[in-house]
C-alpha cells in the first residue's frame, strides 16, 4: 500500500520546475527544461537514463552560472536516486538543493525540497528530522495559501506516524486531507485517501470503517477507470471482510483483487494478496490451498527479491505444515522464518547505520567549529596566565625563602603523587587479573559446553531423527520417537543458551557489534523493543576490550530490565578516532541519580570497576518519569 501512495506524492513533491518563468524562451533554457522534465519523467522506470539528463542538466546550469535550474537540477536527480532507495546520495543532493534555493529566497522551491527531504528521512527511519522539514513545508505551503500542497503534506505527515504507530494522528491528517481534496473536487486523490484510510482503520483494528472507505475507494477507482490501483481497495476490504467473520466476502473481494494485480503483474501485490487468501484457507481447514497459495507466494517473493513477503509465507507454512502433522516441512520452513528474519534486521540496521553517518557528519562539524572557539579561548587564557607567572615571579624574587619551601613542598607532594599512582597501578594490575581469569573460565566452560555436551547432543539428535524417519508403520512409536525429538531439542537449545550466556560465540569470532546484536535480539519481545546502531567497527578491538565492554552493555542491559520497567530500549556503539562511545538509552520510570551517591548497587559497582581497568567514563542522565540515558566514553589510548 505504502509503494502506491509514495509514486503519488513524488508526482506533487518533486515537479518543482514549474514555478520558473514561462516567458524565458531561450534556446538554453528550453534546452535544460527539456532535460529536466526527461529525468522526471524517466524517475521510476529507466533510472539511468533520468540521471543521465539530470546530470547533463546540472553541468550546464553550472557553466551558465544559473542557480535557479542548478537547485532544479540537484532536486529532481535526488528524487532519481531517492526512488532507487540510495538515501544517503538523495539527502546529500536535496540538501545542496535546499541551500541554494533558500540563497535565492525561492519560497515555493524551498516548501517543495523540505516536503521531499522530509520523505527522505521517512524512509530513512528518522522520524525527528522528517517532521521537522514536513512541518516546515507546511508552514511556507499555509503561508502561501496552497491548499492542495498542503493535503500533500498532511498525507505525508500521516504516513510518517503510521511509522511510529501514532494512528490517533494518521486518521486525522488522512481526514484533514480528504476534506481539502473533496472540497478542491479532485476525484483521483479522494480516492487515493479513501483507500489510504481504509488502510489505516484496518491497522487500528476498526474493521467497520476499514470497510466503509475500501469500498468508496473501490466505487471511485471503478469509475475512474483506474484499474491499477482499484486492487489495492480490494485487498483492504476483503481483509476487513475477514476479520468480521464473512469469510466468503473475504475471498471473493481477495480474488478480484489478485485478478487485478496479476493483469498488472503486481508481484510483490499479488505475493500479499495470497497469504491473505492462505489465511482464509487454513480457517476454513483447507491445508492443502493455503499451503499451495504460500508456496506460490515464496516462488514470487523470491524472484523479485522480497524478503517481507518470502519471511510471512514461511512463517505460515510452518504452522500449517505443523497443523498436519508434517514436522519436517514445519521445522524446515521455520528455519527459513527465522533466516530471513535475520537477514531483514541487518538490512535495516545498514539503514539505520546510513542515517547516523549522516547525522554523524554533520554533529562533527559543529564540533569542530565548537573546538575553534575552545581553542581562540585558550589562547587569552594562556597569555593571562601569562602575566599572572610574571607578577608571581617578581614576588618570589622578593621571598627566596617562601620560594624555597614552595619548592620542597612541590617534591613531596609530588613523591606522594608518585606513591599513590603506583598503589593505582597495581590495584589495577590485580582488577584486571581477576578479570582476565574470569573470563578464561568463562571461555573454557563455554567451550567444553559447546565441544563435549553440543557434540553428544548433536549427535544424539541426528541419530533419533534417522530412527523417527525409518519408523514407518509403528504410530505408537513415531509419536514416542517425536516427543523425544522435541525433548532432546529442548535440552540442545538449554544447552546453546546457556554456552552463549557464560561466552558468547559472536563475541569470540565476530566481536562486540554481532554480539550485542545478538544479546538484544534475545531480549526483544511484545513487552521490550530493542535496537541496535553501530558505527566505525570495520577493524575489531583487542579481545579483553571487547570482554569489558560487553559485559558491560550485559550489566546495563539487565538493569533495564529488571528495574525500568521499559518498553524500548537502544544501544548506541560508535569507534572513531577519539576512541569508542557507548550509548544506552530507555522510556522506562527513571530515577533519581542522586540515589546512586548514596547508595551504589553492585550492578553500577560492577560497572564502574571494570571501565575503570580501561580509564573510562560513565555519565548517567536519568529523571523519574522520563527514562534512563547511560553515556559510555573510552579514550582510544587506553584499549587493554
Amino acid at each position: 500500500m505504502r509503494i502506491s501512495l509514495f509514486i503519488l506524492l513524488l508526482v506533487f513533491a518533486g515537479n518543482s520546475y514549474a514555478h520558473n518563468d514561462s516567458k524565458d524562451t531561450t534556446a538554453f533554457t528550453k534546452q535544460i527544461k527539456a532535460w529536466l522534465r526527461q529525468c522526471w519523467d524517466y524517475r521510476f522506470h529507466d533510472p539511468d537514463s533520468a540521471r543521465y539528463f539530470g546530470y547533463k542538466a546540472l553541468t550546464a546550469a553550472r557553466e551558465k552560472g544559473d542557480r535557479r535550474y542548478e537547485a532544479e537540477a540537484l532536486h529532481n536527480i535526488g528524487i532519481v536516486f531517492e526512488a532507487q532507495g540510495n538515501y544517503y546520495k538523495a539527502l546529500e543532493l536535496a540538501l545542496e538543493a535546499l541551500e541554494i534555493r533558500k540563497a535565492l529566497n525561492d519560497g515555493p522551491g524551498i516548501a517543495n525540497t523540505c516536503n521531499n527531504i522530509g520523505i527522505i528521512y521517512d524512509q530513512m527511519g528518522d522520524f525527528t528530522r522528517a517532521l521537522d522539514f514536513y512541518n516546515e513545508a507546511y508552514t511556507r505551503y499555509k503561508a502561501a495559501q496552497d491548499r492542495e500542497k498542503l493535503a500533500m503534506v498532511s498525507v505525508n505527515l500521516g504516513i510518517l506516524f503510521k511509522s511510529q504507530g501514532a494512528y490517533d494522528k494518521v486518521i486525522g491528517h488522512y481526514q484533514e486531507a480528504y476534506q481539502v481534496y473533496r472540497e478542491l473536487g479532485r476525484a483521483d486523490e479522494i480516492a487515493f485517501c479513501e483507500a489510504n484510510l481504509g488502510s489505516v482503520y484496518y491497522y487500528t483494528k476498526q474493521y467497520d470503517s476499514c470497510l466503509y472507505y475500501s469500498l468508496l475507494a473501490e466505487k471511485a477507482l471503478t469509475a475512474r477507470n483506474n484499474l491499477q490501483y482499484l486492487p489495492v481497495a480490494q485487498a483492504n476490504a476483503g481483509m476487513a471482510f475477514f476479520e468480521t467473520g464473512r469469510r466468503k466476502e473475504a475471498e471473493i473481494y481477495l480474488q478480484r483483487s489478485l485478478k487485478g494485480h496479476r493483469e498488472y503483474e503486481n508481484k510483490k501485490e499479488i505475493a500479499f494478496v495470497l497469504i491473505q487468501l492462505a489465511k482464509i484457507f487454513a480457517a476454513e481447514g483447507a491445508y492443502d490451498k493455503a499451503i499451495g497459495a504460500l508456496t506460490e507466494t515464496k516462488r514470487i517473493a523470491e524472484k523479485i527479491h522480497a524478503p517481507q513477503q518470502a519471511m510471512d509465507a514461511s512463517k505460515l507454512l510452518s504452522e500449517y505444515y505443523a497443523a498436519r502433522n508434517d514436522f519436517r516441512n514445519a521445522w524446515e520452513e521455520h528455519a527459513n522464518y527465522a533466516m530471513i528474519k535475520d537477514s531483514l534486521f541487518e538490512e535495516e540496521k545498514m539503514k539505520t547505520i546510513a542515517a547516523y553517518q549522516t547525522r554523524y557528519e554533520t554533529e562533527k562539524k559543529e564540533r569542530q567549529i565548537e573546538m575553534l572557539h575552545q581553542e581562540s579561548a585558550i589562547q587569552k587564557l594562556k597569555l593571562k596566565q601569562h602575566n599572572v607567572a610574571l607578577g608571581a615571579l617578581i614576588a618570589l624574587i622578593f621571598a627566596g625563602g617562601g620560594f624555597v619551601y614552595f619548592i620542597l613542598n612541590q617534591r613531596k607532594l609530588k613523591a606522594e603523587a608518585r606513591l599513590e599512582a603506583e598503589r593505582r597501578r597495581r590495584q589495577q594490575e590485580a582488577s584486571r587479573a581477576v578479570l582476565l581469569a574470569e573470563e578464561r573460565e568463562r571461555r573454557r566452560l563455554a567451550s567444553d559446553l559447546h565441544d563435549g555436551v553440543g557434540q553428544m547432543l548433536s549427535a544424539a539428535l541426528i541419530n533419533l531423527n534417522h530412527a523417527y524417519e525409518r519408523q514407518e508403520q509403528d504410530t505408537g512409536a513415531r509419536e514416542l520417537t517425536a516427543r523425544a525429538l522435541s525433548l532432546l531439542n529442548d535440552g540442545y537449545d538449554e544447552m546453546r543458551s546457556l554456552s552463549h550466556r557464560v561466552m558468547p560465540k559472536a563475541l569470540i569470532k565476530e566481536g562486540l557489534p554481532l554480539a550485542v546484536k545478538e544479546l538484544l535480539s534475545k531480549i526483544n519481545g511484545a513487552g521490550l523493543q530493542a535496537s541496535l546502531d553501530a558505527a566505525g567497527f570495520n577493524e575489531r578491538l583487542p579481545e579483553q576490550t571487547e570482554t569489558i565492554l560487553y559485559r558491560v552493555i550485559q550489566e546495563a542491559v539487565n538493569n533495564v530490565i529488571k528495574h525500568a520497567a521499559a518498553t524500548t530500549l537502544s544501544v548506541q556503539l560508535v569507534k572513531d578516532e577519539e576512541g569508542v562511545a557507548i550509548n544506552i538509552e530507555d522510556d522506562g520510570k527513571g530515577f533519581d541519580p542522586a540515589q546512586l551517591k548514596q547508595s551504589a548497587g553492585i550492578g553500577i559497582k560492577n560497572i564502574l570497576s571494570r571501565l575503570s581497568l580501561l580509564k573510562g567514563t560513565v555519565d548517567i542522565d536519568a529523571a523519574p518519569g522520563r527514562g534512563t540515558l547511560v553515556a559510555i566514553f573510552i579514550p582510544a589510548g587506553h584499549y587493554a
